[in-house]
């Protein structure tokens, strides 16, 4: 074999020495095996949506309410025609309001103003009103109110309450017995007297709802009084009650 010179044999041997330190280290290690993602947290589920909304006073259709109270008319009618028997001047105004519940039906009803002075007939308008079904509120409870106007057949001569100021301290007197809690405020009373200053009949409007359940009791406390002589006719009187 022909004898290298240094030059090549020193090449050779830096070669060798390189194929062998690679093969001593076997190559670049395996990467690490790949890790899985981290899954999402489960979405949060929905919030229930929130209960609905209900106000104490709801929404009423005002053509429904004016048909409902349309439809009240033939016993407002008959209502008259009754108190009309038995008081030939009956007649004056009323504003009749109501509250009603989520059935149709009436909570409470009352004569926010009253000028007809005979509770009977009064009765007769309240009692034929919670008699009906009314329109259902939407939302809540509803309120409704209406004024009517009934003409007399035979006026009654209307009286000055200047005129009878001592009459009218002791109506204030006697009717404040029939007060209870809740019952307070100014009521309007309205009433016929005869010629001799008796009450023929006696009607009352209570400043709310709550007066409502004393208003008889201050009606029979009106007709045991007297008044003083009116004339020939019958006369119509109204004054507070406070």
């Amino acid at each position: 074999m022909p004898a290298l010179d240094a030059p090549l044999r020193a090449s050779l041997s830096a070669l060798m020495l390189t194929v062998f330190g690679l093969a001593g280290c076997g190559g670049a290690p395996p990467p690490p095996p790949a890790r899985a993602a981290a899954a999402p947290p489960p979405a949060a589920a929905p919030a229930p949506p929130p209960p609905a909304a209900k106000s104490e006073i709801g929404g009423l259709n005002e053509a429904d309410i004016e048909r409902a109270f349309h439809k009240l008319s033939g016993d407002i009618e008959g209502c008259f025609a009754t108190g009309s028997a038995r008081v030939a001047a009956l007649g004056g105004r009323f504003k009749m309001k109501l509250r009603i519940d989520g059935e149709g039906a009436l909570r409470w009803a009352y004569l926010a103003e009253s000028t007809l002075g005979d509770r009977d007939t009064e009765k007769c308008l309240l009692d034929a009103a919670h008699a009906k079904t009314w329109p259902r509120p939407v939302g809540g409870e509803g309120l409704a109110e209406k004024s009517f106007e009934i003409e007399s057949p035979q006026a009654p001569t209307p009286l000055d309450e200047e005129r009878f100021k001592a009459a009218i301290k002791l109506a204030r007197k006697e009717t404040a017995k029939c007060r209870k809690a809740g019952a307070w405020g100014v009521f309007q009373a309205t009433t016929y007297l005869r010629g001799d200053g008796r009450v023929l009949a006696a009607g009352i409007s209570p400043p709310n709802e709550k007066g409502e359940a004393v208003v008889d009791c201050m009606a029979k406390a009106l007709k045991k009084l007297r008044f003083g002589s009116v004339g020939r006719r019958t006369g119509k009187l109204s004054f507070e009650l406070r």
